[in-house]
């Protein structure tokens, strides 16, 4: 994969995980309890990494250890893009810090 296939592909997947995160925040229904950007990391690494199997798939490019790290790196990538900007991905961390921080506290 040459560079410019790869910034073509981490556009399309950023775009598709940011339409997918808003159709998801659109669905549901308990929107006070729900972390936006965890579920726009999921979506993105759902996107990323299917979107580049997808390719992988349909340029017969072999399925290999290193490819396959590309492909988890293009979905974290695609994370990264869709959420824009150092302090969305900031905030993100904390969030997912603070929720590990909560749960231990319930038990």
């Amino acid at each position: 994969m040459n560079v410019t296939t790869f910034l073509i592909l981490l556009s399309c997947f950023s775009v598709i995980s940011s339409l997918a995160t808003e159709g998801i925040k659109s669905i549901t229904l308990d929107k006070a309890n729900l972390s936006y950007n965890i579920i726009a990391l999921f979506s993105a690494l759902i996107a990323g990494g299917a979107g580049t199997a997808v390719y992988y798939q349909l340029n017969a490019v072999p399925f290999t250890v290193n490819n396959i790290i590309y492909l988890l790196l293009m979905g974290l990538a695609s994370g990264l893009v869709s959420m824009v900007g150092f302090d969305k991905v900031k905030q993100t961390i904390e969030e997912i810090a603070g929720k590990k921080g909560q749960d231990k506290s319930m038990r």
